[in-house]
């Protein structure tokens, strides 16, 4: 048994689905992208093709403390106008994983009819990337990993098994 925490993807027609695995001699807590977006192998186009994290999922007590934790991030950046206006596909949800155990997360596919008959890929933005960038969510999840989680550790990334890669046909697009 190795001792990394991975991810790995299935795809129906009208859902992604996130396996996480927790191969670590520990609990883990970890956050997952509430969207998820697609780039066209062909013309790098990725705005009519994501997948938006269905409802209910997450664990609510973390979960309550990480959107605290953006809320008050708004606030401090003076755009507090926005604390209402978060949709479904905005942020990051949070996940508690013991050791040894295996999470599916579910997000239900969108290709809106504009999108181009294509191979797409997903873009995955790693939170190490986003933790040392000027982002807004930097504050807000660099706090949060910094938090006491009991006998969890936060873990900032899985190590990714392989790409997701989805085919639109003209079927899927009415184009």
């Amino acid at each position: 048994m190795t001792s990394t925490f991975n991810l790995s993807y299935e795809r129906d027609n009208k859902n992604i689905v996130l396996n996480f695995e927790n191969n670590t001699g520990s609990n883990i807590v970890f956050l997952a992208p509430n969207a998820i977006e697609f780039e066209s192998l062909k013309n790098k186009n990725y705005q009519d093709v994501y997948a938006v994290i269905k409802p209910d999922q997450p664990n609510k007590d973390y979960q309550k403390i990480l959107d605290s934790l953006y809320k008050k991030t708004l606030i401090d950046e003076g755009m507090q106008g926005l604390t209402d206006l978060k949709r479904p596909s905005d942020g990051h949800s949070v996940f508690c994983l013991k050791k040894g155990g295996s999470l599916k997360v579910y997000y239900n596919l969108v290709v809106r009819k504009t999108a181009t008959p294509s191979k797409y890929k997903q873009i995955y933005y790693p939170y190490k990337r986003g933790m040392q960038e000027n982002y807004l969510e930097k504050d807000y999840l660099g706090n949060f990993s910094k938090l006491n989680f009991g006998k969890a550790k936060f873990v900032l990334q899985p190590v990714i098994e392989d790409s997701l890669f989805i085919n639109i046909t003209e079927k899927d697009t009415d184009y």
